[in-house]
């Protein structure tokens, strides 16, 4: 369950990058920032119901390099 919120947070964090290089008022910034708010709402979610609890950046960083890792195609 916290690669789940691992994951989600890098994600919301990137739609927030994201949202602040594109043109203001653009039809993709809202449709970034649309996207930012629901990867909020969904690790609140997580992290409020208590499913999950909430980590810190550097620990959402190890989990989301190590969600990568299962990713990566196996060399067998």
């Amino acid at each position: 369950m916290q690669k789940l919120v691992a994951e989600i947070m890098a994600a919301w964090r990137r739609a927030e990058r994201l949202a602040g290089t594109l043109p203001e008022g653009s039809a993709e910034q809202e449709a970034a920032e649309r996207a930012c708010d629901r990867l909020q709402q969904a690790f609140q979610e997580l992290t409020h119901s208590g499913v999950a609890h909430a980590i810190s950046e550097a620990e959402a960083r190890l989990l989301v390099a190590d969600a990568a890792k299962d990713l990566q195609p196996s060399d067998a």
